[in-house]
């Protein structure tokens, strides 16, 4: 047998806890030792799920009126709320964690890498913008007049790319995960914001 097969890299240290808990899966112990990284695992999910999502907007403005640079602002309000029920419709069903899925320790990890990196002060900088706000709610609206804070750069950087029409935001001490053409929350993660990460 190979053992080595079965040792944590230094990546899968760092990622320890994504991997712990993914590991109480069946199934994912057996990937491991085939081979597979399960951090790499969760992301590659993430972002599958990300891409149907990011496809179901767009079946849903298909089906819509075309909409040019110069339509005035209550016809661009229209046609965002004409996606938003659509995809409330086709979302139903949906609730936290469908989206973000088992990627959720492993980004909330890289949140709080970065959050270890900055001084308490800078943290707390980093999060001046952030609306406070009760809870979000998968299929609601951001906040109409709610200021959108903008995440870091280095930590934009970390995390995994989104297509277009999809953002991260805080929103509170949460992560969510925004759709910038319906204007509405399509996942969120509890509790992940930097300053509540912060160890030190």
């Amino acid at each position: 047998m190979n053992y080595s097969k079965l040792l944590a890299s230094p990546c899968q240290l760092i990622w320890g806890g994504a991997a712990a808990l993914m590991s109480a899966t069946p199934g994912v112990a057996q990937e491991r030792v085939a081979g597979v990284n399960p951090k790499a695992a969760a992301i590659k999910a993430f972002t599958d799920r990300v891409n149907e999502y990011a496809a179901l907007q767009k079946k849903v403005d298909a089906g819509l009126p075309k909409l040019s640079g110069k339509d005035d602002p209550s016809r661009i309000e229209a046609h965002q709320a004409a996606m938003a029920g659509r995809i409330k419709i086709a979302r139903e069903a949906a609730k936290r964690g469908d989206i973000f899925g088992s990627a959720e320790p492993v980004l909330m990890a890289v949140i709080r890498e970065d959050a270890n990196l900055r001084s308490l002060r800078e943290a707390r900088a980093a999060m001046e913008e952030v609306p406070k706000f009760d809870p979000p709610a998968v299929n609601t609206a951001y906040p109409e007049k709610a200021a959108l804070a903008t995440v870091p750069p280095l930590l934009l950087d970390a995390l995994p790319r989104l297509p277009e029409g999809l953002e991260y935001r805080f929103m509170g001490n949460d992560l969510i995960l925004r759709d910038t053409k319906a204007n509405l929350i399509a996942d969120f993660i509890n509790n992940a914001a930097p300053t509540a990460a912060k160890t030190k």
